[in-house]
């Protein structure tokens, strides 16, 4: 029979239907069990990038070096942040093609586990600056298995009225909760580097082990697999996703959002000490107190609105609004930084921050998830989702750096995040494959 004469709707029933399973859109909702246990997994990628990033890595160098600390610092997390981003669409790509009988992801979710805790070990024990240099790259590699697995999870197997829920407990409760229980464990409990370290393998251990207990995958044939090509490693950075608008402008939009976060992050320290002035404010105290609360309100108020925001997009089948109103609050945010350098007004900024940040995570991977070109290449393609949370970890030191040196501005410096964040929301309109 002549398809040209069967009708379109029938023609695409026809293409989903054969489609091997593992590669069909998910319709069977998940249960509470797994979406917590995924958010578990989660923190484990919360651990990787606050706890051991902004605590044990400088802990370590401290030890090591008296000067150029924070020079020290950022190179290491500079080159570490170029590392995940190679790896992220690597990894995604391989695991697409891998026909194991255990399943695609949980075979490279398995292997990034038992490298992240290698990694982290080593980092325990390394005699030299050198070798935590080395080893920070090692360890940014392998967790980044991790994270491409976990990430490629969701249009694998989530279907697409949960996504938004679900991303919520991944990138909101699970990588921030991650954070915050690797902080308390380290500063609390373990406060000496080697024994934080061992404290922290362990508990990554037991939060992937949890997970792939209740992760099930339908196996990839390798019928279904195209012959390998050396080629197919250098179109793992192809940047042909890219082509696709819709891809192109969420993957935007993305990179413009972390932007604007990751350098208040990574800022508020000298924002506090030059531009609030937070020792004459408080006496007694240290700046580094008020970067501990600025995190302990920020993070709070990212869960709240992470968790209310993924439960309401669900519900509303709306992914577009709640970015375009998350990009708006957090511009808000970063105007208040930029014009109001007191601390009543950074607690306000950093509430008002944090919200909006909490939607945006909330949305952030069901949106992206919605956008994939192809349905077998959506490890890869998520992968390059990945990217837009390490690039601006390298572009914001480059940024910041450049406008507090040339014009020691914070007003300059968070007006430009701000129409950064702001043109997030211009971004997603145009996108009509989702609402």
């Amino acid at each position: 029979m002549d398809e040209s004469l069967v009708p379109e709707s029938i023609v695409s029933q026809k293409a989903l239907v054969e489609l091997p399973e593992v590669l069909q859109e998910p319709t069977s909702s998940k249960r509470p069990l797994f979406l917590v246990l995924y958010g578990v997994a989660n923190m484990v990628i919360g651990i990787g990038n606050i706890t051991l990033a902004t605590v044990l890595l400088p802990m370590q160098i401290a030890s090591m070096v008296s000067a150029n600390q924070t020079g020290t610092f950022a190179l290491i997390v500079g080159v570490g942040a170029v590392a995940a981003v190679l790896t992220n669409p690597l990894v995604g790509m391989l695991s697409d093609r891998t026909t194991s009988r255990f399943g695609r992801r949980r075979s490279w979710l398995v292997a990034g586990g038992i490298l992240t805790v290698a990694a982290v070990l080593l980092l325990s024990i390394a005699p030299s600056l050198l070798l935590v240099f080395v080893e920070w790259i090692f360890l940014e590699i392998a967790i980044n298995l991790v994270q491409a697995s976990l990430t490629a999870i969701l249009p694998d197997q989530v279907p697409v009225r949960q996504r938004a829920t679900v991303s919520a407990f991944a990138a909101g409760l699970g990588t921030l909760l991650g954070g915050l229980f690797g902080q308390i464990l380290v500063a609390q409990v373990f406060k000496e580097i080697h024994a934080a370290y061992a404290s922290i393998a362990v508990a990554i251990v037991i939060m992937l082990a949890l997970f792939l207990l209740v992760l099930r995958e339908a196996p990839l044939s390798r019928e279904q697999v195209p012959p390998f090509r050396i080629k197919q490693i250098f179109a793992a950075y192809s940047l042909t996703p890219l082509t696709h608008r819709d891809f192109f402008l969420t993957w935007l939009a993305r990179c413009l959002m972390f932007l604007g976060y990751t350098t208040v992050v990574n800022f508020m320290f000298f924002y506090l000490q030059d531009a609030v002035q937070y020792m004459r404010v408080f006496p007694g105290q240290t700046t580094a107190q008020g970067v501990q609360t600025f995190f302990a309100i920020n993070v709070g108020s990212i869960l709240v609105a992470s968790l209310f925001g993924g439960i309401l997009s669900d519900k509303m089948q709306r992914r577009k609004l709640f970015v375009i109103v998350a990009s708006i609050i957090m511009t808000v945010g970063l105007l208040l930084y930029a014009f109001f350098p007191t601390w009543a007004m950074v607690i306000v900024a950093t509430v008002v921050l944090g919200l909006g940040m909490g939607v945006f995570l909330a949305v952030d991977l069901a949106l992206a998830s919605q956008v994939l070109p192809k349905a077998a290449d959506r490890g890869k393609d998520m992968g390059i989702i990945n990217t837009a949370i390490f690039l601006p970890m390298i572009l914001s030191p480059i940024i910041a750096g450049v406008t507090l040196s040339a014009l020691h501005s914070y007003v300059v410096l968070f007006s430009l995040l701000a129409v950064g964040t702001l043109l997030s929301a211009i971004l997603v309109l145009p996108i009509k494959s989702v609402r």
